[in-house]
């Protein structure tokens, strides 16, 4: 078990790398954050699974480098025959290579994180600001 910051001065989550199946709270939530949306690159619907680009059963790990977010249906579907999720090591952003039964490559990268947010404000008399967003 580990901690991981979702930013570099933001809130640490604790993450659980292992040979369980089921990805634990704190990994999933992980996952949500760091894809936001379904990693497969057509798609964009909201997360509903929490999946191993590698399957467990192929020696697969319950980690954040193996596990990504997918909606169900992309999950169903790419439990079909002629589907491959491989993850791409190596830094930067979460990589997943996905090629399709028509043999069709696809890449799907995970969104950059969430810098911090900067408050706007307006000026309403001389040395006066009020915070609008």
């Amino acid at each position: 078990m580990f901690d991981i910051a979702l930013r570099a001065d933001g809130p640490r989550v604790r993450v659980w790398t292992g040979a369980q199946r089921l990805f634990p709270r704190g990994l999933a939530t992980f996952l949500r954050h760091r894809d936001r949306w379904c990693r497969t690159p057509w798609c964009n619907a909201p997360i509903r699974h929490h999946d191993h680009a590698l399957a467990a059963a192929d020696g697969g790990t319950t980690s954040a480098e193996v596990g990504q977010g997918l909606c169900e249906a992309c999950n169903y579907a790419k439990q079909a025959s002629g589907w491959r999720h491989q993850p791409r090591p190596g830094p930067g952003n979460h990589t997943i290579d996905i090629t399709t039964p028509t043999g069709h490559r696809h890449r799907s990268t995970a969104p950059p994180l969430l810098g911090p947010r900067h408050p706007a404000y307006q000026q309403v008399a001389p040395d006066r600001w009020m915070l609008i967003a």
